[in-house]
């Protein structure tokens, strides 16, 4: 029942040593002297799906479907109830193959939730599997991933990816915000965006480069093709929140792709994210320290985004996101060159 390649891929997060670059210490924030605000003043709580949630940070679960994956979805689903914060569960793929496996992702799957929780399927997903899988968790929500990248990788050379954009609209008139759809650390341009704008998607994860390197997680396990030349591919996080601003200001924005620390949270926001994931460093703590080492992690940036946010004298999150800021260094040239065109 388990997926021995699920389970290598949480070996290789460890032993992966390429070190990619969100460009978002390119983003310049100034300090305010004068908050003008009790620092108790400071509000991090946001409605989502119709449900309080004391901070815009959802918990990217990267695993699904694997006997080590049972405890460490355990450990997030916990944190997540905890600290009162959204959560998505990793890929359900192998539960619309063996409903029994329904135990790798959540074992209580059928309570009455006060966390809004995502469900997982490949963006190829009809219709009939989608219901089914956020049936299974009772999710609020569905993230269909775009993953052409790490299938090819991978060494799915032979699935045909022509269909996504018909079958994502689809999807969108049946679920509208109850669908989201997710990169898997390539980033988003502004041509991405402006399609799946088209196809009526309005909940978008650009999942940019710059955290977990999915092409050099799957080249690890690719013993037929060396494709380490590519591990700089992709569009950094900072750039994809800027792509996708770009096109609308109305759609709903989640930025995730090596979001490590609260300064990344805050210049996310900043950049126009309506929330942020952490995927990769998370399960980092988790392996190494359990429970107690990965609570202390969030607590830490949920806490220090708060301090930055005083800085800043914004005193919740939509002051947060009309804190004024210049790009700097890579960003700012990639930006310029986008815009000379």
């Amino acid at each position: 029942m388990s997926d021995i390649r699920k389970d290598k891929r949480l070996d290789n997060i460890l032993i992966s040593d390429y070190q990619g670059d969100t460009l978002l210490s390119n983003v310049y924030l100034e300090h305010n002297s004068f908050p003008e605000m009790n620092f108790k003043d400071i509000d991090t709580k946001v409605t989502w799906y119709g449900k309080d949630m004391s901070f815009p940070l959802i918990i990217n679960a990267i695993t699904g479907g694997t006997e080590q994956s049972i405890e460490i979805n355990e450990i997030l689903y916990t944190l997540a109830k905890e600290l009162n914060i959204s959560m998505g569960v990793g890929n359900q793929d192998l539960l619309l193959k063996n409903p029994e496996s329904i135990e790798f992702y959540l074992d209580d799957s059928k309570e009455k939730r006060d966390i809004v929780m995502l469900s997982n399927l490949h963006a190829q997903s009809d219709q009939e599997a989608a219901s089914y899988a956020m049936a299974a968790v009772n999710a609020d929500a569905i993230c269909l991933h775009v993953n052409i990248a790490q299938e090819i990788v991978g060494g799915v050379e032979d699935r045909d990816f022509s269909n996504l954009l018909s079958n994502l609209k689809m999807h969108a008139s049946q679920l509208g915000e109850r669908l989201i759809v997710k990169e898997i650390g390539s980033g988003m341009s502004e041509k991405t965006v402006s399609s799946l704008i088209e196809q009526g998607v309005s909940v978008i994860d650009v999942s940019g480069a710059g955290g977990t390197n999915i092409i050099e997680l799957e080249n690890l396990q690719n013993h037929n093709r060396d494709y380490s030349e590519l591990y700089e591919w992709g569009i950094p996080t900072a750039k994809s929140l800027i792509n996708a601003r770009r096109v609308s200001k109305d759609i709903t924005l989640i930025a995730s792709g090596g979001i490590r620390t609260a300064m990344d949270i805050v210049k996310s926001i900043v950049l126009g994210a309506d929330f942020v994931g952490v995927g990769g460093e998370l399960l980092k703590y988790v392996l190494h320290g359990g429970h107690d080492y990965a609570k202390e992690y969030l607590e830490k940036l949920m806490y220090n985004t708060k301090v930055i946010m005083y800085f800043l004298g914004a005193r919740n999150v939509e002051e947060l996101k009309r804190v004024p800021y210049k790009l700097t260094g890579r960003l700012r040239e990639i930006t310029e060159c986008i815009d000379s065109q």
